[in-house]
């Protein structure tokens, strides 16, 4: 009797023995598992507050300058690292791939761009060309010759063209600028309209044109209003509306600047950071509301182009979107992008809409050559009843 308990004994130490090494495996894919759930919950509550904060307050403004593609790239990966989890990898794969697909919608992809699916199509004579281009202050610190040869290389029949405007870099203030007798040199037989910051050029006659004024639309007791009154007119007009008549036919071509968030040579820590971001917010806000009113009002086939200063991720775009047809599916990249032209494009900061009556027929980003830190928009669109 003792002599089989003493075997069992020698057994029961041996199987403890064989099994030892194998504890310390366990803990690692638990400890993967804890970690994993944890970061999914984190991405899923940022995910939640993003969609639902997007657009409507000042304060968010710093989470939305996230690179559009990380929201595809983060889920991605986190579904990558299931593999290294242990009990949970069928509901732990559930939940990145939910992920996934709540985030693809912000990434800003061009699905037209895949084979079949769409992209540009055939120019076809008559068709108005159009280029659209934040310049960064015009030509300062630029040769202006090269600058000039740029614009006429485009080869458009409408320019629409931001930061017609100089700055003063230690004073951190815009600088009035005027070199419309500089383009009509450069560009014989074109007409020019210019209010602000903004200078249209157009081949084709000008009708009508104005300035939308955003400070109709500011809060009352607002930050929005110019902090000093050296260009008041920079601040005040940031959409001009061209009237153009084209083989017969009027359309509006509206030339947009919206207001930047957030400057990030301030210090985030500061009040004057907090005041800066506080008063871009109403001048966001109000030119977007000032393109809404005229749109409204307008009956004619309309081209919107500019720098928007957003992304597929912001919600203001949504409502712009969902007035206007976006020009992306007549390009043929995937992931388009117009900031910053030097290095990786990450963001696509420049958008084109067009009216449903206006065909877009090609739509690219044009690198502007070290000029600018914007690359340029160029489209064709052709006019209802061409």
């Amino acid at each position: 009797m003792s002599t089989s308990l003493e075997e069992e004994d020698r057994r029961a130490g041996a199987c403890r023995e064989t099994s030892a090494p194998h504890r310390p495996g366990r803990r690692p894919g638990r400890r993967a598992t804890r970690l994993l759930t944890a970061a999914l919950g984190l991405w899923t509550a940022f995910l939640a507050a993003f969609h639902a904060l997007t657009g409507r307050y000042w304060w968010w403004r710093p989470m939305e300058l996230l690179p559009p593609l990380a929201f595809a790239v983060v889920p991605l990966l986190l579904l990558g690292l299931v593999p290294l989890a242990r009990g949970a990898r069928p509901r732990l794969a559930a939940a990145a791939l939910c992920c996934v697909l709540l985030g693809l919608p912000l990434v800003g992809l061009n699905l037209h761009a895949l084979p079949g699916l769409g992209g540009g199509s055939a120019v076809p004579a008559g068709a108005v060309r159009v280029f659209s281009w934040n310049t960064e202050y015009w030509s300062d610190g630029d040769d202006p010759k090269a600058f000039y040869a740029f614009l006429k290389a485009q080869r458009a029949d409408v320019y629409l063209l931001q930061e017609h405007v100089s700055w003063d870099l230690a004073g951190h203030r815009p600088v009035r600028s005027d070199h419309v007798d500089e383009l009509r040199a450069h560009f014989p037989g074109f007409q020019v309209a210019a209010v602000g910051e903004m200078l249209t050029l157009s081949r084709y006659p000008i009708e009508d044109w104005r300035g939308l004024d955003s400070w109709p639309h500011l809060p009352a007791g607002g930050a929005g209003m110019p902090p000093d009154d050296s260009f008041p007119d920079y601040y005040r007009y940031k959409v001009l509306r061209t009237d153009l008549r084209i083989d017969g036919r009027v359309a509006s071509f509206y030339n947009v600047h919206v207001p930047v968030q957030l400057d990030i040579s301030m210090n985030p820590a500061s009040a004057r950071f907090t005041a800066f971001m506080r008063a871009q917010e109403d001048r966001r806000k109000a030119t977007y509301r000032a393109l809404a009113a005229d749109l409204d009002d307008n009956p004619l086939p309309v081209v919107v182009a500019g720098d928007l200063n957003a992304t597929a991720a912001m919600g203001e775009l949504r409502v712009l979107g969902s007035r206007l047809r976006d020009a992306l599916p007549a390009c043929d990249d995937l992931l388009p992008a117009s900031w910053p032209a030097s290095g990786p494009s990450l963001w696509r900061l420049d958008w084109a809409f067009t009216s449903a009556s206006v065909k877009v027929h090609t739509y690219r980003m044009v690198d502007s050559e070290g000029l600018s830190d914007h690359r340029a928009q160029a489209l064709t669109v052709t006019l209802p009843g061409g």
